[in-house]
């Protein structure tokens, strides 16, 4: 029984939601500028027209991971994973740096709507704080009301915090959320993190009782696993990417 409710929920956060389906991507040392011209040619030709297959490369720019690269392909719905990329362009993408690159730690994720809030383009955010929690199962409730609480927070203050979560439904160790901060560049990170969070912090307080912030995110600290939380940074890189005017991504927005 317990496995079959695992599956269902499994399914359930990629089954209404939109998907995205991550790896890692490591390059041989000296051949990174080679390595993102290939990927630019790649994706101008077969990832930037209405109706080709959308994806989005990152560089990591903290953390142990940091000068690898972050590629994402995003589809509105699961069943967008049963068109395959044209073999065009798997042959062009082997040609050009198939042998320079392995790829790892590949993940799929289905978003959270209730726990994000995204009103602007995230092109307009190209600077990523990632933060990635591992929870314990039994402390699933006290983990979620406090992402839930803070989302609706940030709604009802009017923060401008840009900030989409995600959850893991294959390729994770145990239970994976990824809370992912969208900056436009590091003044407003400095910013979001100070003026902006505080107007969250007061409204948090405001909407669910006085001291529930801190209450709440003790409560959210203890359902995380041992060793259960990891920050890194990202850079999204345009030129990597498929064009905005062909993925407007309007479907990650939160109605307001």
């Amino acid at each position: 029984m317990k496995k079959l409710l695992v599956l269902i929920t499994l399914t359930s956060s990629l089954s209404f939601a939109q998907v995205i389906n991550t790896r890692m991507i490591t390059v041989d040392r000296g051949m990174n500028q080679k390595f993102e011209s290939g990927v630019e040619k790649k994706t101008e030709m077969y990832n930037s027209k209405e109706g080709q297959l959308r994806y989005y490369t990152f560089r990591i720019t903290a953390g142990p991971n940091m000068g690898k690269y972050f590629r994402v392909r995003y589809e509105d719905d699961l069943k967008g994973f049963d068109t395959n990329p044209p073999k065009g362009a798997v042959k062009l993408w082997n040609d050009q740096v198939g042998e320079m690159m392995t790829n790892s730690n590949g993940r799929w994720f289905g978003l959270n709507k209730n726990a994000s809030h995204v009103t602007v383009s995230p092109f307009s955010k190209p600077l990523r704080r990632v933060m990635e929690y591992n929870y314990k199962s039994h402390k699933s409730g006290d983990f979620w009301r406090f992402r839930n609480n803070v989302a609706k927070a940030i709604k009802e203050s009017n923060a401008d915090i840009f900030m989409e979560v995600w959850n893991c439904a294959s390729g994770c160790e145990g239970n994976l959320a990824m809370i992912v901060f969208g900056h436009a560049n590091y003044e407003e990170f400095g910013d979001d993190n100070s003026v902006e969070w505080k107007k969250v912090y007061d409204k948090y307080n405001e909407l669910f009782g006085n001291t529930s912030y801190e209450t709440d995110i003790d409560s959210f600290s203890e359902s995380l696993e041992m060793y259960g939380r990891r920050v890194y940074n990202m850079q999204f890189l345009p030129n990597l990417s498929s064009p905005e005017k062909m993925s407007k991504l309007d479907k990650l927005y939160n109605d307001e």
